[in-house]
């Protein structure tokens, strides 16, 4: 028995309400997520804009209520009905009688003007008409005459037809009609000629009239004006207002050309849209707004030369330009610190970035990229701090770097060392540089007493004999020594504690403490240390990972580097501490190497000071002094060890002393250290961390600890050989830069900041400067003369030479300048302190020569001095202002061999130099005012005051003559 059958109910009638609702609603929240999506989540910027806006128009309605409030205020508005007034009386007076009548007197005189004008163009027409059938008829005769010549066969420039076409002239001129044609000419001309005064005397008549109009006019639009710039500032913010509330969230967008480079290390085209959120960012106005809307620092100075148009941003700060969300645009360890832990592992994803963005001191290594031919960018100062540290801790010796292909070895020369040094000395040295000298550059290798001996071993062994010297050392006077060791300038260089106490008015030069008590004590300090140097930061137990601090890991003692400047780098602490130099050297040593230490070492920057003999023995007499030598036994027997020899020089190869210093056997050595050329971009996956897994996996943070110590990233199986410089954490990241900066990327010539001669002049010239210490005597821009503190007094201390108004390339003749440092000659035979030879080559006395020019504004090559030019009476006054009757030069001013009378101290400098020495423009500005230019000189104001018998009394007669008669003196 079969069922009942089902009723199926046909498709087109089943209802499908429930699944259109479910499918529509579906679609719904599809299309509102994508539009928040695509509106909200996608484009954040589109938020900061508004905020931005909603600021500035916050801002202009404050600007705009206070500049109504001052318009409104009764002062302003007092002016304003002022201003009404008198604009309504100038109106009136347009409206007025008088207006009127000069309008009509003027519309009269133009209509009667163009009358006139027309009758004389029609006459002048007439004249064109006339003058046309003068000209024809005298061309006439030339065209019958050809015309026959033709028919007859002949050639029209035959000279026979010519003088038929003359006298066919001739006949027409003395014509009749020709004279009836002439005469109407003349006649037409006198009718215009006579026409054209009373042209001239309506158009004055005009002009006039159109003057006194202008004056009504110009009266009622100068009130206007007035009256609209009492309501300007607010007429200006009320249309920015307007522009602020119709502005439309768009993408702002640079595109910078040639910055970057691709992976063919061509040029691209990059793009920059910071911008979008940093709207603010080069406008003034926004100093103290909150991020991302902020005014950028020093927004002058950096956009006045580096505009956003051209450079962009990620020209600088790095950083992905094209992104438009915080997370993907800036991405760095900074941020990651301030956003939630939800958003942190994505940046994690991005720690490989090539170029993440740069925060703080770091967006200074930037500058390196346009600015490498600058050893000092005004600012960078972090980066050419850095650029500083590492010229004088002499990286380049163990690392190849850019821009130091050329430097010379920054370490004393060892090719003669047993000459010099004390075997016993040197091995503690070795171990602890700092025990014997706290400033000192040489870093700590941290090796055992066997490996110092073996290293000293090796020097000693290989240590090249000294030539033989003409004289040997004689015991001398400790006392007189100490007296010149004060006088003669060794203190611009040198420091001597016992001698601190000569200081006048100063107090002593802060020293950092040393490694251990004193030389000679054992080695337990020294091992303690180096135990600390390399300890490694621990992390609490169930605690993140997390930067070790300063304090974790004790290291030796910093040595307090001066501060790298533009200029200034040296002082007291340039050479040697001379404390303790007993302790290294021997007295016949120190007599040789007084007397000549080029002899010693060919490449020294130490100057000859021309001592004489006895002087050179007392000096090395009194440095005996100083120190006690600490005598080793059994040393001279280790020392003689082959195998001792042959673990030193091993060491020596493996530490890469050769960087640093010149060592018998190493000449041709390569550099031991990685290449550090394209450091800055090295990614952190090629760090080498050790077992510091506390140091964060950064490229700052591995940078920061292999500087402050390098043994926290060692381990059993790799060894670090880096030395510890003792650096402070302000040196550390000045360093840091430098490296960061350190990009192996071409930079198009467009982009480059290329010197100019004056600049290149200046900056070699600084370059020298620091390389013999210059401003450890003489102050030059404002920086240096640290000897000048062990004399009474500034005038017999050496001479400052660019400070305030003295400039020395203004004061002396540049080829004078460049022959004396060559060459240098006493200028001041009384003073006690001398100025040395120093070893500069014939190119480095040049760019010197042209640096103090640069710096005072004289150019180069350079001007001659005609002394032949200066007229005689001129030089006869000078002679008679110059006498015992006037001014008295000479009882102060050596003239020859001519001296003065009184005590040497009262001198002054030898007059007859001048006219070799001194630019005689430079004269005339001495005598005027010395106290201007040099503040406390010994030399008197004669001016204004000079006599009145010579010169008719003119005072800048008096002073030409005086210059006149100074510059002549040298060829008497």
């Amino acid at each position: 028995m079969f069922g009942r059958e089902r009723t199926r109910i046909p498709d087109e009638k089943r209802p499908l309400r429930m699944a259109f609702f479910a499918s529509s609603m579906a679609l719904v929240l599809a299309t509102g997520w994508a539009l928040w999506d695509e509106g909200k989540t996608r484009r954040p910027w589109v938020e900061y804009q508004h905020q931005f806006n909603r600021l500035e128009q916050q801002m202009v309605e404050q600007a705009l209520a206070a500049a109504e409030a001052k318009y409104r205020s009764p002062e302003v508005q007092a002016k304003v009905r002022e201003l009404e007034a008198a604009l309504a009386k100038a109106e009136e007076a347009i409206q007025g009688s008088e207006y009127s009548r000069l309008k009509a007197e003027l519309a009269a005189l133009d209509r009667q003007q163009a009358d006139k004008a027309q009758q004389i163009q029609f006459i002048k027409s007439e004249l064109d008409e006339q003058r046309y059938r003068v000209e024809h008829a005298q061309f006439v005769c030339q065209e019958q005459e050809e015309h026959k010549a033709r028919q007859a066969g002949k050639d029209p420039g035959a000279p026979e037809v010519r003088k038929a076409v003359e006298a066919c002239r001739d006949a027409t001129v003395k014509g009749a009609e020709y004279q009836a044609l002439a005469a109407r000419e003349k006649a037409l001309e006198q009718r215009i000629r006579a026409q054209e005064p009373e042209l001239a005397k309506l158009e004055t008549a005009a002009e006039e009239k159109q003057a006194a109009l202008k004056r009504f006019s110009e009266a009622a639009t100068k009130l206007r004006d007035q009256l609209a710039e009492l309501r300007a500032p607010i007429t200006l913010l009320q249309r920015r207002l307007e522009g602020i509330r119709a502005r439309s969230p768009e993408v702002q967008q640079v595109v910078i050309g040639g910055l970057a480079v691709n992976e063919f290390r061509q040029p691209i085209l990059t793009v920059d849209r910071c911008l979008t959120c940093h709207l603010g960012i080069d406008r003034a106005g926004f100093e103290n707004a909150p991020q991302p809307f902020r005014t950028h620092p020093n927004r002058e100075a950096f956009f006045g030369k580096h505009q956003v148009s051209r450079f962009g941003c990620t020209g600088c700060h790095q950083g992905q330009g094209s992104a438009l969300t915080v997370l993907e645009a800036h991405s760095s360890h900074e941020l990651e610190e301030k956003l939630q832990a939800s958003v942190r592992e994505g940046l994690r994803k991005r720690i490989h970035w090539e170029r993440p963005m740069f925060h703080g001191e770091m967006v200074q290594a930037s500058c390196q990229t346009c600015h490498a031919a600058q050893t000092f960018v005004p600012m960078a100062p972090v980066l050419s701090e850095g650029k500083q540290l590492v010229a004088q801790l002499g990286c380049f010796g163990c690392h190849n770097l850019r821009g130091f292909e050329k430097a010379e070895k920054v370490g004393p020369s060892l090719l003669r060392i047993r000459s010099k040094s004390d075997p016993a000395w040197m091995v503690r040295w070795i171990q602890n540089p700092r025990g014997y000298l706290p400033l000192t550059k040489m870093p700590n290798f941290h090796l055992s007493e066997d490996e110092a001996i073996s290293v000293a071993a090796y020097l000693v062994k290989n240590s090249e004999p000294e030539e033989p010297y003409p004289t040997a050392h004689q015991p001398g006077s400790a006392e007189r020594g100490r007296e010149l060791v004060s006088r003669v300038g060794c203190l611009g260089c040198h420091q001597i504690k016992e001698m601190e106490s000569l200081r006048k008015g100063t107090t002593a030069l802060p020293t950092a403490p040393p490694e251990s008590g004193s030389p000679g004590e054992g080695n337990e300090k020294d091992k303690a240390a180096g135990q600390a140097a390399e300890a490694k930061p621990a992390a609490a137990e169930g605690q993140e990972p997390r930067s070790p601090k300063r304090t974790e890991v004790k290291e030796e003692a910093p040595p307090a580097y001066p501060g790298a400047g533009e200029v200034y780098v040296g002082g007291p602490t340039f050479g040697p501490d001379l404390s303790q130099v007993a302790t290294k050297a021997n007295a016949e040593w120190l007599y040789r190497w007084l007397k000549d230490p080029k002899r010693y070492r060919p490449k020294t920057n130490m100057p000859n000071l021309r001592l004489a003999d006895q002087e050179a023995r007392d000096i090395a007499t009194y440095l005996m002094t100083l120190g006690h030598r600490q005598e080793r036994p059994g040393l001279a027997a280790l020392l003689q060890q082959e195998a001792r020899v042959k673990a030193g020089e091993a060491l020596i190869r493996k530490r890469g002393c050769f960087g640093c210093h010149e060592i018998k056997g190493f000449e041709t050595a390569e550099k031991i250290a990685p290449d550090l050329t394209d450091f800055g971009v090295k990614r952190v996956d090629r760090l080498f961390f050790g077992e510091a897994v506390e140091v964060r996996q950064t490229w700052e943070d591995f940078v920061f600890w292999k500087l402050k110590n390098p043994q926290v990233y060692q381990t059993a199986l790799a060894p670090q050989i880096m030395p510890n410089f003792g650096l402070t954490e302000e040196q550390i990241k000045a360093i840091r830069v430098f490296l960061k900066s350190q990009v192996d990327v071409p930079v198009p010539r467009a982009f480059e900041r290329r010197l100019s001669d004056m600049e290149v002049a200046v900056q070699e010239g600084r370059r020298i400067l620091q390389k013999y210490n210059c401003t450890g005597c003489h102050v030059i821009e404002a920086k240096g003369g640290d000897v000048a503190a062990f004399y009474e007094a500034p005038q017999v201390a050496p001479p400052p030479l660019v400070a305030g108004h003295l400039q020395e390339g203004e004061k002396v003749q540049a080829t004078w300048l460049y022959e004396w440092l060559a060459r240098p000659t006493s200028l001041r035979p009384w003073l006690k302190v001398r100025m040395p030879t120093f070893p500069v080559t014939i190119d480095e006395a040049t760019t010197l020569s042209k640096y103090f020019s640069a710096l005072a504004g004289k150019g180069f090559p350079y001007e001659f001095v005609r002394v032949e030019e200066y007229s005689p009476e001129l030089v006869e006054a000078g002679r008679k202002l110059a006498s015992k009757d006037y001014f008295d030069c000479f009882s102060c001013h050596v003239q020859g061999s001519k001296l003065p009378e009184g005590p040497p101290e009262g001198w002054a400098p030898d007059l007859s130099l001048a006219r070799r020495r001194l630019r005689p423009e430079w004269i005339v500005k001495w005598l005027r005012d010395p106290q201007k230019i040099q503040p406390g000189a010994k030399m008197p104001s004669f001016f204004p005051g000079g006599p009145d018998d010579i010169l008719g009394g003119n005072e800048e007669q008096q002073i030409i003559a005086l210059r006149d008669y100074i510059m002549s003196l040298g060829e008497r």
